[in-house]
């Protein structure tokens, strides 16, 4: 089976988002013949431009599959495969303001033009309002694993005697609502506790804060399936969530994880307490071993969504 799989090449020039090149090679592992087709540059206008290039790929390549991430993509993909025999799969990876005019067109795009819309929650599912397979993103327990936490504070250059809660996303970004951090932090009041925002960095730097650090926080405003709560449960690193995603279902029964219902600093500063007072390590690894939320189960359900298509052609 070939597919292509076209994403934002944004990331930095050239080159897709580390999940989504983690579940590329994950399909590479398991057989699948894989090929790349990262969109450059912002905006409608870049993206309109990329299709006829897709199209002479698509020509060239003969792909059974083009999967594309992010709606967007998907947009590009139908159009250059107009004509075509190759099906389009489109991975929805976010989750969306509610009744938004991008809610509407998607949902359009999913009952009339796309073959297949993998979601990654039941949350975004339901917002759609038609029955999709729900597919999250799955973590490489090889890429994120267990390290001392004295060991990993070493490795970064970081105190044992302080108390770090990490923010693993670029603060600039609105969506990720890094206000929300700052003020829970603030609200503890307290100098030992210290905000450390952790981004642009590479995996293996990644690890080693979640294995440092004695809480993560994930503030966003919206997500899908966030592959940060996920990659910290990997390092068994304590958790404190707004309620978006799929996250309540993801952190369920793992003590040392909260999910906040509301966006109150209040109510977050005091699951951050609780979570601080915690202090061990989680279960959150053994969770999503249970759940089958790793590359290699993952890469198997999306190659059953690809044969399901093929053998409809």
């Amino acid at each position: 089976m070939k597919v292509v799989f076209v994403a934002s090449g944004n990331k930095t020039v050239g080159t897709v988002s580390a999940f989504v090149n983690s579940q590329f090679e994950s399909l590479k592992q398991q057989g699948v013949d894989m090929h790349l087709f990262p969109i450059i540059g912002k905006g409608w206008k870049a993206y309109a431009q990329s299709i006829p290039q897709l199209r002479n790929l698509i020509k060239k390549e003969r792909p059974d599959i083009v999967h594309a991430h992010y709606s967007i993509c998907g947009v590009v993909a139908a159009m250059a495969c107009v004509g075509l025999r190759t099906k389009v799969v489109v991975s929805i990876l976010g989750s969306f303001p509610h009744e938004s005019f991008k809610l509407y067109w998607v949902r359009f795009f999913v009952k009339h033009v796309w073959d297949s819309t993998i979601t990654k929650s039941q949350r975004t599912s339901n917002q759609l309002a038609i029955d999709l397979p729900v597919i999250p993103n799955g973590v490489n327990l090889s890429q994120f694993y267990l390290i001392d936490k004295e060991e990993a504070r070493r490795m970064l250059g970081l105190a044992n005697n302080k108390r770090y809660v990490i923010f693993v996303s670029d603060p600039k970004r609105p969506e990720k609502n890094f206000a929300l951090a700052q003020k829970s932090v603030e609200l503890i009041n307290d100098n030992n506790v210290e905000l450390v925002p952790v981004y642009n960095k590479p995996h293996d730097e990644i690890v080693k804060y979640m294995c440092a650090a004695d809480v993560l926080v994930l503030t966003s405003l919206n997500e899908g399936s966030p592959n940060v709560v996920k990659e910290a449960m990997a390092c068994n690193c304590p958790i404190v969530s707004t309620d978006v995603g799929d996250v309540s279902w993801i952190t369920n029964g793992v003590e040392g994880t909260y999910v906040a219902k509301t966006f109150s600093p209040s109510e977050f500063s005091a699951f951050l307490r609780e979570a601080l007072a915690f202090n061990r390590t989680t279960r959150g690894r053994d969770r999503l071993l249970k759940l089958e939320l790793t590359t290699e189960k993952i890469a198997n359900k999306i190659i059953s969504v690809y044969k399901g298509l093929v053998s409809k052609a």
